[in-house]
């Protein structure tokens, strides 16, 4: 039976890019669904599954399992990491200088702080050499966009769902701005691999389209002004591809029909419009006006070394007269807690994966990679993901993405969708 070959035939190449193909080290199939499997937890982690939270949610086992299996295969999942992974490294061994000069009440809270950025920049190296196969892709994002969908029909169903006042809803004992978040993200998973890669899938976007109302509308009851302008920020960098005339008269389009389409929605719900009206008249952005910028006098006050981990949240509760306060800004989480010299190799890392997104508009990843990282981007200027799983995939698929212009892979077929 024939197979249909996607994209421009390249004849002269082909046989020569699938030796290449061969001879790389594809991952083993227990490893590839394992993978597939964890990501598909992160936006549901905190569903019951009849056992004790922390340590054994159901992301925490899936997470477990995937990275046993990645030991299985170790010449893959941890060849020579990054670039950019030695500068998230030396984040870390800074917060571990400042940490030990820490009182000692403390020593707790950043030592649990500590293994979880350990686990962190373990899952950023092996989902970086995961990611530079494009036969990955897809799964993995397909994963992550179907488990938000699932969300969103829980939040929409009311099952699992927590009303938090002011006619916000969220599901699962989740924050709503990390949920809204979280489904922006899904759904720009699910646009960006059927419009954002320029090698697309048309059942992609059917099943995009399809599944579009519904985590629009979880994105809208959570009530989150953060999450809906990622959402749009994201949208809009699928313009970001490259490619002719048409091609981008047809993502201006798509664009213009996203954004509307939330526009409209978020202006029909009386409870997102009573927040956005707070915010441009009368300023109200759920007090971060008021933590935006005593963060930022705190940075001033201490720009070196910062306030040390632990310390900088407790010393930004006591100016709020609350035991601890979150800066809900991880730029300004990175400064008050490590000062310049942790947050600028932190900051440069996150550089080399935004250059590399950029980079990768002409090779096969597209768009995709710039749509995801400015979601994420922008979500961590209200909230702070430094923790979640969430962030630290999409930075390593960002960087990954920029291999797909130095490596010669095969034509992606139908037989291998």
């Amino acid at each position: 039976m024939a197979v249909e070959i996607l994209g421009p035939s390249r004849q002269a190449t082909g046989q020569r890019a699938m030796n290449l193909a061969k001879s790389s080290v594809a991952a083993f199939p227990v490893l590839r669904y394992s993978f597939y499997a964890f990501i598909f937890t992160i936006p549901i982690e905190t569903f019951d599954i009849g056992i004790e939270r922390g340590l054994f949610s159901l992301s925490h086992i899936m997470g477990y399992l995937f990275i046993g299996c990645a030991l299985l295969q170790p010449e893959l999942c941890f060849k020579k990491p990054p670039s950019a992974f030695r500068y998230f490294t030396a984040y870390v061994f800074v917060f571990v200088c400042l940490a030990t000069l820490q009182k000692s009440e403390y020593t707790s809270i950043w030592v649990t702080r500590l293994a979880t950025h350990f686990q962190m920049l373990v899952l950023f190296w092996v989902a970086f050499n995961l990611f530079q196969d494009p036969r990955l892709i897809k799964g993995a994002f397909l994963s992550l966009g179907i488990s938000c969908v699932l969300l969103s029909l829980f939040q929409i169903s009311g099952g699992a769902v927590n009303q938090i006042g002011q006619g916000r809803v969220t599901a699962l004992s989740q924050d709503a701005n990390s949920l809204g978040s979280m489904l922006s993200l899904g759904l720009l998973a699910l646009l960006g691999l059927a419009y954002g890669r320029n090698v697309g899938d048309q059942k992609i976007g059917f099943l995009a389209w399809i599944c579009f109302g519904s985590i629009a509308t979880g994105v809208i009851l959570t009530g989150s002004r953060g999450a809906l302008l990622s959402l749009i920020a994201g949208t809009m960098g699928l313009m970001a591809r490259h490619g002719q005339s048409l091609l981008r008269l047809k993502m201006a389009s798509i664009v213009t029909f996203t954004v509307a389409c939330l526009v409209w929605a978020s202006y029909e719900s009386d409870a997102v419009r009573v927040r956005w009206e707070r915010s441009l008249t009368k300023g109200n952005f759920a007090g971060r006006e008021k933590i935006l910028p005593e963060a930022w006098s705190m940075f001033k006050e201490k720009p070196l070394f910062g306030w040390g981990p632990v310390s900088n949240t407790v010393e930004l509760g006591r100016r709020f007269y609350k035991p601890t306060k979150d800066t809900h800004n991880l730029y300004l989480w990175v400064l008050t807690e490590t000062g310049l010299l942790g947050s600028l190799p932190f900051f440069f890392g996150l550089w080399l994966c935004w250059r590399a997104a950029w980079r990768a508009r002409h090779g096969a990843e597209g768009s995709l990679p710039l749509v995801l990282l400015t979601c994420v981007f922008m979500v961590n200027m209200s909230i702070t993901w430094i923790s979640r799983k969430q962030f630290w995939l999409v930075l390593a698929y960002a960087l990954a993405s920029e291999m797909s212009l130095r490596k010669k892979w095969p034509p992606i077929m139908k037989s291998d969708r």
